[in-house]
């Protein structure tokens, strides 16, 4: 049975793309449904997580390989701009169900799903304890909700990152979980992978989707790499096709060498049936 680490040192990826537009034309009173802040779409984790699944299972239909969870701006400072830092448990607890059930809910075909759980704290400010707190409550609500994996984006300062990673890692043990965490690397962090190693169990990079080439590469030891899926269901559905042209199996382009052309895919979701199943 592989889990998502190996999923993603095997194979090129292809995520999901953005709920919010999708989210925002629903046939609903938004303003009611986000209780009154309707510029507060990770409300609709509590009030219609319905509309959540949903979109995630236009973008499954499409192609996607990895869902991410709509905890974008699901974060203790994200949520106290709307007066909602209280909820920031069940927002997230919920957005991992939501997710989670979008998989469950559709076979996978030859296709090998992932929930991918997002935790963005680069935004966060206060005390290092503040910080702390923000990074554990939200990476305990996301994998009490299921997910197979977790990225996290901290704050740019080296000191103030490795203290928020080691609280989500603190989350993690006293779940006795062994999800994984990621650090979304980006540009704009000042520091190197390398120096918050012993802390993360990998590296998310996310590519433009306009940019992948056939066999895409690891650019690092340790570095995996996702392609985005695009603004929409149907940008989604052409980039799944294009990687699969550019596949010699028809699947998706490998980022190692020894990967069979064929893999027996087994389309388990979420972390607690993926446990269930490995122990069999």
């Amino acid at each position: 049975m592989r889990n998502f680490i190996d999923a993603l040192n095997s194979r090129v990826l292809l995520t999901d793309g953005d709920l919010k537009p999708t989210l925002r034309e629903a046939a609903i009173d938004l303003k009611r449904a986000t209780f009154g802040n309707d510029d507060c779409l990770a409300a609709l984790n509590i009030s219609r997580p319905d509309l959540v699944t949903a979109a995630h299972k236009d973008f499954l239909e499409a192609g996607a390989d990895v869902i991410r969870t709509h905890t974008k701006e699901a974060s203790i400072d994200a949520l106290a701009k709307f007066d909602m830092q209280d909820e920031v448990f069940i927002i997230n607890h919920l957005a991992a169900e939501a997710a989670c059930l979008a998989v469950d809910s559709l076979p996978g075909g030859d296709r090998r799903r992932f929930v991918l759980g997002v935790a963005d704290q680069s935004g966060a400010s206060g005390t290092d304890n503040e910080l702390r707190y923000g990074a554990y409550i939200q990476v305990q609500g996301l994998v009490s909700g299921g997910v197979d994996a977790l990225t996290f984006k901290p704050v740019a300062d080296l000191e103030q990152a490795r203290a928020q990673l080691a609280s989500a890692r603190q989350a993690l043990l006293e779940l006795g979980s062994s999800v994984p965490l990621l650090l979304d690397y980006s540009e704009e962090l000042d520091f190197t992978d390398d120096t918050v190693g012993d802390l993360v169990d990998g590296v998310c990079y996310v590519e433009n989707g306009d940019t992948i080439k056939a066999g895409f590469p690891v650019h690092q030891v340790g570095q995996k790499i996702l392609v985005h899926g695009g603004r929409s269901p149907q940008e989604t559905s052409r980039l799944d096709t294009a990687l699969r042209k550019k596949a010699a199996d028809g699947y998706r382009p490998v980022t190692r060498p020894n990967v069979s052309p064929r893999e027996a895919i087994v389309p388990v979701s979420s972390w607690n049936d993926y446990s269930a199943v490995a122990n069999n």
